[in-house]
């Protein structure tokens, strides 16, 4: 691959809530904002879950366009709802495999494919790490597995990177190693997808020392990208700089088995199956609803759904449009968990109830969770560096992941049409 002179590179600090960025804390995004513009009505998708942003800022579409709906989700498969987790390692060949495609829209790594390619970082799951590249068009690393152009799978030692602030620290070095310095592979593209801080927050209360601590650790890996892009500066090479997190977070505080109250409501027979044509399936603090197109009663699901006092906002019929989503492959509706403003011990506010997950994933009541639409789990953060970009700007446009791609596009030269975003320079 040749060396680029105009490049872009991604950081995605994963879970990183915009208010909980302080000096302190995370003195190298600080710093970035100085010499950057940051984007203060910066927010997410719906679910506002990592495989679904994923995929937005690949495509720079919503989710009713490129396909992939939640972090759990469903496809109709012979007529049947059947549930699947879109972490799973294999989920979008089988996507694929189901509906003729893996995503429904082209990513920026087959659009820059002969235009100096694109290689992706990521330690979160691998569903979301494949989601950038599903078709095999660049270079994608992961612990589940790395793969070259056409799907070739690549020996490159990170099968035991870990998904926490030790794993993020060698993802990290693997990154600079192989994808920005002069003397790597130099991708016209280069996105670095941290783990943290959002697997801390999952498992230690918002605020705490060591949701803290897994704050601090990524911002250390920001700047370790920081320093490097701007040797390549030094050199001669034009980079954008794009550092922001997919979401934000809020604390459980009451966990809600939706399957359970349609099945108390008569709605379904069992909590668990969808063998009679009805399943929610839950993404943190929103949940999809399913329903088989044989059934006749979803408005009167719907309107009990709405009416339960966990219930936050619903969307149904031509409403899913505006969160980004469309009444079609068996989704019934979209909602979200109830929220409120109420602060945890450390002080941190925003808190609300979350949708049991299926299986045996654990509860997290007092830590925090996201997938909704509540204003603290849809408080991302973005800085841009750049050409384009004033430095210590403002900016307070309306902006979310899908603004990524056509950004990154416009940048290197390439078109990014069919895009739902729009350029942020």
């Amino acid at each position: 691959m040749t060396t680029a002179t105009r490049a872009a590179v991604l950081v995605i600090l994963d879970g990183m809530r915009r208010d909980l960025i302080t000096p302190e804390l995370t003195p190298n995004i600080c710093a970035l904002m100085v010499r950057g513009t940051q984007f203060a009505a910066y927010r997410s998708v719906f679910p506002s879950a990592t495989r679904v942003v994923s995929s937005c800022t690949a495509t720079g579409c919503q989710p009713r366009h490129h396909g992939l709906r939640g972090n759990s989700m469903a496809l109709l498969e012979n007529g049947q709802i059947v549930p699947h987790d879109a972490g799973h390692p294999d989920f979008l060949q089988h996507r694929r495999r189901v509906t003729g495609h893996a995503l429904d829209r082209p990513t920026m790594a087959e659009r820059l494919a002969g235009r100096g390619g694109s290689a992706v970082f990521s330690n979160v799951s691998p569903g979301a790490a494949y989601a950038h590249d599903p078709d095999g068009f660049g270079f994608v690393y992961h612990r589940a597995g790395s793969f070259g152009p056409g799907r070739t799978p690549l020996a490159v030692g990170i099968e035991d990177v870990t998904p926490d602030a030790e794993g993020d620290a060698r993802m990290t070095k693997q990154f600079l190693g192989e994808a920005i310095t002069r003397d790597g592979r130099n991708a016209a593209l280069a996105v670095l997808w941290l783990g943290e801080p959002d697997a801390s927050q999952h498992c230690h209360p918002l605020g705490s020392p060591g949701a803290n601590a897994a704050i601090a650790a990524a911002d250390t890996r920001l700047g370790e990208v920081m320093a490097v892009v701007a040797q390549r500066r030094a050199g001669g090479d034009n980079v954008l700089l794009l550092a922001g997190s997919d979401h934000g977070h809020q604390t459980v505080t009451e966990v809600i088995d939706v399957n359970a109250a349609l099945a108390e409501a008569g709605f379904k027979s069992s909590g668990e199956t969808a063998g009679d044509g009805l399943l929610a399936i839950s993404n943190g603090t929103g949940c999809l609803v399913y329903l088989s197109p044989t059934r006749t009663d979803g408005q009167v699901i719907c309107d009990f759904l709405r009416s339960q006092p966990w219930c936050g906002q619903l969307f149904e019929g031509a409403t899913l449009a505006g969160i980004g989503h469309e009444a079609s492959g068996g989704l019934l509706c979209a909602l979200t968990m109830r929220c409120d403003m109420t602060s945890n011990a450390f002080g941190v506010p925003g808190s609300g109830a979350s949708a049991k997950p299926l299986g045996a994933k654990p509860d997290r009541l007092g830590f925090g969770q996201h997938g909704g639409l509540g204003p603290w789990e849809q408080m991302p953060f973005l800085v841009a560096e750049g050409a384009g970009f004033m430095p210590g700007a403002v900016d307070t446009r309306d902006a979310s992941p899908i603004d990524l791609a056509p950004t990154i596009l416009r940048h290197l030269g390439v078109a990014a049409d069919g895009c739902d975003g729009g350029c942020l320079s």
